[in-house]
């Protein structure tokens, strides 16, 4: 498959694999999960940086983040990058190529990273073997955060869309069964602020305001939030989302 490092069929079994009650493998029966193992294939592990797949490759394939982070993204003609979003295990991406076989943005590995490839040609076989509800949800939880995100992104003030952004982020997580207030963010403060519209110094001036008032903690790769009401209470406007 075009853009992809190598991928490998059956390589490790979806019955143990620790994302699958996250993906297209949720609440299938052993049997099933043993044919499904034979039927999806995993990419060879990504380092930080590699591509899973590039813009103008074929899409062939839809994908899940089997582990790591990865961020999709943009390049327009005259060369500027735009971070189209942050995935995380159990997240589907891929899907904006299927309207016309080729990918229109790229898929990059921010650590050590692999994802699993639903081929388009075996989606007729997931069904048959009970993957369809699974498949079906992921992409509803897909629009609801693209869909959160827009209404995040409305936002004028700077302040008003971190803490909207994290607070979308601390509500995956705790979707995927991890702790809310352990952020894992691999990305670079550059491609955060570059993904929510903002300049990475008024980035840097919100969280070391927050950082300074006690409400997070930074680490090189993850972030603390010590006060989560102080965060949902800047990001009102998706306090109830």
């Amino acid at each position: 498959m075009n853009g992809i490092t190598g991928l490998l069929r059956g390589k490790d079994g979806c019955a143990i694999c620790p994302t699958r009650k996250l993906c297209a493998a949720r609440a299938m029966t052993s049997e099933a999960l043993d044919a499904l193992t034979h039927t999806i294939d995993t990419s060879a592990p990504l380092k930080r940086g590699e591509a899973l797949y590039r813009a103008g490759d074929r899409a062939d394939a839809w994908y899940i983040v089997r582990s790591g982070v990865m961020k999709t993204l943009t390049v327009t003609p005259d060369g500027e990058e735009h971070v189209t979003g942050f995935h995380y295990a159990g997240e589907i991406i891929g899907l904006e190529g299927t309207a016309t076989g080729g990918h229109e943005e790229s898929a990059v590995a921010l650590e050590a990273a692999t994802a699993c490839a639903l081929t388009l040609e075996s989606l007729p076989e997931l069904w048959a073997l009970g993957a369809g509800p699974a498949i079906l949800s992921l992409i509803g939880e897909r629009d609801r955060t693209l869909s959160l995100l827009r209404i995040n992104m409305s936002q004028s003030r700077a302040e008003m869309r971190i803490a909207g952004y994290l607070k979308l982020l601390m509500d995956r997580t705790a979707r995927q069964g991890y702790d809310p207030t352990c952020l894992a963010m691999p990305m670079s403060r550059t491609d955060l602020a570059n993904h929510l519209g903002l300049t990475l110094e008024c980035v840097s001036r919100v969280l070391s305001k927050w950082r300074k008032a006690g409400v997070l903690e930074t680490g090189r790769n993850s972030m603390q939030i010590r006060q989560p009401d102080e965060l949902a209470t800047a990001a009102y406007h998706l306090a109830a989302a």
